[in-house]
């Protein structure tokens, strides 16, 4: 199976003004906005900010995948109800809430999928690979065994400071192999942020939904049986 990590259109050709939700119909703290800078630590429906007060840019476009300065993709998606239709089948790694989107007044339903980032909960880091890697010399090192998520900030901390030292920049701790723990046809995957197979990626571009943009993972992803 292939796997792709799914990213937001930019293209102001497709989507206009880009973020193209980055206001509220009401007060930030009436909407309890605060809310977006803790995502991570939301545990509970009640964490969940207001969330039918937005409102779509005058120069924006509406698309199935909505850019906005609220939450990045690696922790949620703004995406439009034909598109939660068309996931439904789906195994997705996250929660999905009713939304609005207000386009000139006009309120368009939509839904907010959130999911926990980078799903660590659900990484099998001893069995993973991660590696020393280096973006700017295209240079990788050896493999780093990892046992926990907690074990990774150390050993990145540690490698980090390392290279720091000498003088060098641009490494990190990069997976070569990433083991999940259950079956997911999408989900937010450490160290590399959302992603989707083949089956999710076709249905999105065969039912033309925009908004979105794939690119395919040279990284092994193994996930448990369905």
């Amino acid at each position: 199976m292939k796997y792709f990590r799914i990213t937001q259109e930019t293209d102001s050709k497709v989507i206009g003004r880009y973020p193209q939700v980055k206001e509220l119909k009401i007060p930030f703290h009436e909407a309890r906005a605060s809310q977006w800078g803790k995502i991570s630590q939301w545990k509970t429906e009640d964490d969940v900010p207001e969330l039918n007060q937005f409102v779509l840019h005058y120069n924006s476009r509406l698309s199935d995948l909505v850019s906005n300065n609220f939450v990045i993709v690696s922790s949620g998606l703004f995406i439009s109800e034909k598109c939660h239709q068309i996931l439904n089948p789906f195994t997705i790694n996250g929660n999905f809430h009713p939304m609005t989107i207000f386009r000139k007044g006009t309120p368009h339903p939509y839904s907010f999928l959130w999911y926990e980032y980078g799903a660590k909960s659900k990484i099998d880091f001893k069995k993973s690979t991660f590696i020393e890697y280096n973006d700017i010399i295209e240079k990788t090192g050896e493999i780093i065994p990892i046992d926990d998520s907690e074990d990774y900030k150390v050993k990145f901390r540690k490698l980090y400071d390392e290279k720091d030292e000498k003088g060098e920049v641009g490494w990190d701790l990069t997976p070569t192999v990433l083991k999940i723990k259950e079956y997911f046809d999408m989900t937010p995957a450490f160290g590399i942020g959302l992603i989707c197979n083949e089956n999710v990626k076709n249905a999105i571009e065969e039912n033309k939904l925009t908004g979105f943009i794939f690119e395919r993972l040279d990284i092994e992803i193994v996930f448990a049986d369905k």
